[in-house]
């Protein structure tokens, strides 16, 4: 399965253990292809700057290896108006960016996005979810 991350799952993953973590690792497995958006990218590092100063080299580090892919704005931008029903519409680039690469689920703990339902083919799915759907497929 192609998975979408967002950068509060991203973040969760690189600073505590729990359901992020397991996703994160499950990365390293090759079984599926994570991804994320430029912007979610950008937004974890601007994250861990502001809240764990302590943690961010670590963390840039292991962000640095892990086997994601980052979707360029340029191929993602287009669609980002692509979802004006949108709570908050902020959040689009993490939709737009998921759809632009089909992805079978994007993996978030916003509720914005939770709430927003699926967006076509796209599950928009918590981590404990995604770890179970990922793990029976």
């Amino acid at each position: 399965m192609k998975v979408a991350l967002d950068a509060n799952v991203v973040v969760a993953g690189l600073v505590f253990r729990g359901a992020a973590h397991r996703l994160l690792r499950m990365a390293f497995s090759g079984t599926h292809e994570f991804t994320m958006s430029e912007d979610v990218r950008d937004e974890v590092l601007e994250v861990l700057e502001e809240k764990f100063p302590r943690l961010r080299r670590e963390a840039e580090e292991a962000l640095s290896i892990l086997p994601v892919a980052v979707v360029p704005k340029g191929a993602y931008a287009p669609r980002i108006r692509d979802f004006p029903t949108l709570r908050d519409p902020t959040d689009a680039h993490v939709l737009a960016a998921a759809r632009e690469i089909e992805c079978d689920i994007l993996v978030t703990w916003d509720k914005d996005l939770l709430s927003f339902g699926n967006a076509g083919d796209l599950r928009i799915v918590a981590p404990v979810e995604a770890l179970h759907v990922l793990s029976v497929v």
